[in-house]
């Protein structure tokens, strides 16, 4: 317990005496004709007075809170609001905080607290809080109904499901908001399999509610027969028909997000509901701009990859034969813009765009992906006509000229094709991030010899059998969270002075079959890949505050973060949710993350290291050492552990270049106060270099092995 948080959790009279004497008897006699709930708190939590609209919180009276701790009057949730504004206030600083109060006596309030220091004789001998309650004030009101408004505006209904499947409560559409109303009310309890129908349940709305309950956020579209089905489940009991509402779309579109509550835990999903073409013209204009390249009119990467998808989707549904992608990347385009500025560079993009349409027409769809890359869809597998067009293409801009300012500007292009029949693409299951991939791939061969071609991708079976394993790797991954079919190993960290495990770092593997266990590396790489490492990581953060929770002896642990997790604002809100429910377990966790993946994607690490930070968690970063270039990583963010590189310290008894790399992160770590450990220490030798170096802790086989945790 820090000296901090004894404003909170520990109680001395002695202390409350001193505060008391110091403050001037009249005070409590101002505090009475204040008009909101006002007290004067000790240096250490406890009441010295109070007036009648606090005491009236706590169903006391003002007298009897004469010594009262904060913790005697507040839930916990409430202590962890008010912590760092009374802490702040007793350096000397006014501070203030708005959220949900919850006293112990059951009652909860949406106020506003403030905490000024008192000072007497010059020393801040307390706290003066004001609690103001917000529910009662008018501007509250209007918020209140200003964001009742903006949902009409925007939305048909908005339903709020419980975790049991059933609909809790909702809101209706704009148009017909009091008719609808009813409808709400009838559709309230029931169960969306009910209300739905099993198959359409199981169709379209089954798995995006399980994963927003695991708190993503997800899109869905609905046929327009489920909002009929919805309407008609209160039309058998109600007697009332479709409350007005507009049948024509075709779509329905909707929206499930975690509902959270007080302290960041998910109670619910709400399912947002619209109709396309209810849409307001704004928003279907702004919706048009968010897919739209803004200087040469084409489809932009985003609105590419759908209709991408789209398609692959129809060839494996049967719908169409296969498509042709191409992947085109200007040769010299960089002289345009040097030689001419960035003005004749757009010039040039536009001109070429134009082309590009010319050559499409309704074939297929162009886009600009970025800078100077395009890239085409046709609507087809035809590997002769996919060719063609790609030719025609380099020998169009190869042809095009550019006069700007009195100088005329040439450039060439590479294109790289993807042909994919129907049957290769229900065998890969690719998506459009593959095809993208793949098409990239031949282009790219194409500019390293040389540019100004044409380069075709071809089928290997390597490629065949390389993506039959990774589509296998998936599958395992999701049986295993599926079926519980993770397991937790741990390999402890030793300090090498006295020999005594300081850590545990845990380790995931995966059950096979006949209870065989299987290192996940393989499986772990496919599910980054493929998105599904935010739920993996998910599960081992559930699992090892399950246990820790329980095992207040246990040694302290550390988790591995993936890339893909630390990027992850849902999952960032749901460590931070998780931790706040288990804060005693949170403080005996480190959480590991990898150099690369930091230095990526710096302003996501930051913001996941506050909030671990925020809840008293350690922080390592993992693999230093291995080669990445950049520093900065190191210079901004606080680490409590470097983790050396494993293939340092494998090298650093026979290699005096690792030597020597070792002795400057020695330095590294000494300059950051942070402390080293070492990985992947495999024999005694090296346990010798390493404590002569004065590297303080390691871990690794010759140490011990993964034990299960």
């Amino acid at each position: 317990m820090t000296e901090k948080s004894s404003i909170y959790y520990r109680h001395s009279s002695v202390e409350q005496d001193k505060d008391a004497e110091k403050i001037p008897d009249f005070v409590e006699e101002i505090l009475q004709g204040l008009p909101y709930p006002y007290a004067v708190l000790s240096r250490s939590g406890e009441v010295i007075a109070a007036n009648a609209g606090f005491a009236d919180m706590f169903d006391r009276a003002a007298t009897a809170l004469r010594g009262i701790p904060l913790p005697s009057l507040f839930a916990r949730a409430a202590l962890r609001r008010l912590r760092p504004v009374m802490e702040a206030a007793l350096a000397g600083a006014p501070t203030s905080t708005e959220g949900m109060f919850s006293a112990r006596t059951g009652r909860t309030i949406y106020a506003h607290v403030q905490c000024r220091p008192l000072t007497t004789r010059g020393d801040i001998s307390g706290v003066l809080m004001e609690i103001r309650d917000l529910a009662e004030d008018g501007p509250i009101r209007t918020r209140l109904r200003l964001a009742e408004q903006a949902f009409l505006a925007l939305a048909n209904h908005a339903l709020l499901i419980g975790t049991d499947g059933r609909i809790r409560d909702g809101l209706p559409s704009g148009s017909e908001r009091f008719e609808e109303r009813g409808l709400i009310e009838r559709v309230q309890g029931k169960h969306l399999i009910d209300i739905f129908g099993a198959d359409a349940f199981a169709c379209h709305i089954e798995q995006p509610l399980a994963r927003t309950f695991k708190g993503r956020t997800e899109r869905v579209t609905l046929p327009r027969h489920l909002l009929h089905s919805l309407l008609w489940a209160s039309a058998v009991e109600g007697g009332v028909h479709s409350g007005g509402l507009n049948m024509t779309g075709h779509e329905l579109h909707g929206v499930l997000r975690p509902f959270r509550g007080e302290l960041g835990t998910i109670e619910g999903v709400l399912l947002v509901l619209r109709h396309d073409d209810e849409l307001p013209a704004r928003a279907k204009e702004l919706e048009r701009l968010a897919m739209e390249d803004p200087l040469t009119g084409l489809a932009n990467r985003r609105a590419f990859q759908k209709v991408l998808e789209d398609e692959l989707i129809k060839a494996r549904t049967g719908i169409s034969g296969g498509i042709s992608l191409l992947a085109l990347d200007l040769d010299d385009f960089k002289s345009v813009n040097d030689r001419g500025g960035h003005a004749a560079g757009d010039a040039m993009l536009c001109q070429i765009s134009d082309q590009l349409r010319d050559f499409v027409g309704d074939s297929g769809t162009v886009a600009r992906l970025g800078g100077d890359e395009f890239a085409i869809v046709r609507y087809s597998a035809d590997e002769d006509e996919a060719s063609r067009l790609a030719r025609q293409i380099v020998s169009s801009i190869e042809t095009l000229h550019l006069d700007w300012n009195g100088t005329s500007f040439r450039i060439g292009c590479t294109v790289g094709v993807a042909v994919l029949d129907r049957q290769f693409i229900r065998t890969m299951n690719a998506t459009a991030a593959d095809v993208l991939h793949w098409a990239d791939e031949a282009c790219l061969t194409g500019k390293a010899t040389g540019g100004g071609q044409v380069r075709q991708f071809r089928v290997g079976e390597k490629l065949v059998a390389n993506r039959r394993e990774d589509l296998g790797n998936i599958a395992r991954v999701e049986q295993a969270l599926a079926e519980d079919e993770l397991r937790l190993f741990g390999l402890p960290v030793f300090d090498l002075g006295t020999g005594l495990p300081v850590m545990t770092e845990i380790l995931l593997r995966v059950q096979g079959e006949e209870n065989r266990l299987l290192r996940p590396g393989a499986m772990i790489a496919s599910a980054e890949r493929h998105g599904l490492m935010s739920s993996v990581d998910r599960w081992v953060l559930d699992a090892v505050l399950n246990r820790m929770s329980n095992d207040v002896d246990a040694v302290p642990v550390s988790l591995n973060l993936s890339g893909q997790s630390l990027a992850d604002a849902d999952f960032q809100s749901y460590v931070d949710a998780r931790l706040a429910e288990n804060p005693r377990a949170a403080e005996r966790i480190c959480f590991e993350l990898s150099e690369v993946a930091v230095a990526r994607n710096m302003p996501a690490a930051a913001r996941m290291i506050a909030v671990l930070k925020r809840h008293g968690c350690k922080i390592a970063l993992d693999d230093f050492g291995g080669g990445w270039p950049t520093t900065a990583h190191l210079r901004r963010l606080q680490f409590d552990w470097l983790k050396i590189d494993g293939t340092i310290t494998r090298s650093i008894v026979n290699d005096p270049v690792q030597h020597a790399v070792l002795r400057g992160i020695i330095c590294v770590a000494r300059e950051l106060g942070a402390e080293l450990i070492a990985e992947f220490v495999e024999d005694q030798d090296t346990v010798k270099a390493l404590t002569e170096l004065g590297v303080p802790l390691a871990q690794g086989y010759h140490l011990a092995e993964p034990a299960p945790w």
